[in-house]
């Protein structure tokens, strides 16, 4: 019996998959001199080399040829030992060593059912704007933390952790849900304990802000939840992959 479970889905990643399991087992081994037991499991759905790349690193790997995130991540949970679930995006790395510990920590409240935190960027080279959104993200995650009700905005899936008992007991991740899956997850969840929002960040590429435009990132957003709380379903018929 694990600790925890770090789960990563993945999709044609092998440009980064390497880098954040290298950060990833920097920080297994860190939680692992704090008596903190940690398994790494990717879910590849890949026609490229990330699962050969994933399987030098990672403690378990699998392929799975069912596409979207969802479907992967709940795959990857029949196979997790670890009494919370942490997942990550395949781009995310975890500078600060401490990173899982901190994060097993916040589990230490029994009322605490889930934990997650805010991003800072790996590059340097972003425009004003980009940099104006990571701030803003910042600021809004962090008070999510104070104001509860904000979560309901919430769409990270950087780093997001999860009693396993909790996951099960809701059904895990909705399956037909390509984005806002962390959303709606959460809502589902917030019954059942409270949120923790973590004092430091992970680390991303700003990959997909690099690629979108503001107008496009403001117009996929808005009108996902508009519709997702309005009418149950939502505006983007796809999402597209950014790599």
């Amino acid at each position: 019996m694990s600790d925890l479970s770090v789960i990563i889905a993945t999709k044609n990643e092998e440009k980064y998959i390497g880098k954040t399991l290298t950060c990833l087992r920097l920080c297994m081994e860190e939680a692992n001199k704090h008596g903190i037991n940690v398994e790494s499991i990717v879910v590849d759905s890949s026609n490229d080399e990330t699962l050969k790349i994933a399987k030098k690193f990672a403690d378990k790997t699998y392929s799975f040829p069912i596409q979207g995130v969802s479907c992967a991540r709940n795959y990857g949970c029949k196979f997790a030992k670890g009494k919370i679930l942490v997942f990550m995006d395949a781009d995310t790395l975890l500078l600060d060593e401490k990173t899982l510990v901190s994060a097993y920590n916040s589990f230490l409240n029994p009322k605490t059912v889930c934990a997650l935190t805010y991003v800072s960027p790996i590059r340097n080279d972003l425009f004003l704007w980009q940099k104006i959104i990571y701030a803003c993200d910042k600021i809004f995650i962090k008070t999510c933390g104070k104001i509860p009700f904000l979560l309901k905005f919430y769409t990270r899936g950087d780093l997001f952790c999860i009693r396993k008992d909790i996951f099960n007991k809701v059904g895990g991740f909705n399956e037909n849900l390509y984005i806002l899956e962390i959303t709606d997850l959460l809502n589902r969840i917030s019954k059942y304990g409270k949120i923790k929002v973590l004092s430091k960040p992970v680390y991303d590429t700003g990959r997909r802000l690099k690629k979108w435009k503001p107008s496009i990132q403001f117009k996929v957003w808005i009108m996902n939840f508009f519709t997702f709380y309005m009418f149950k379903r939502l505006f983007s018929k796809t999402y597209e992959p950014i790599r």
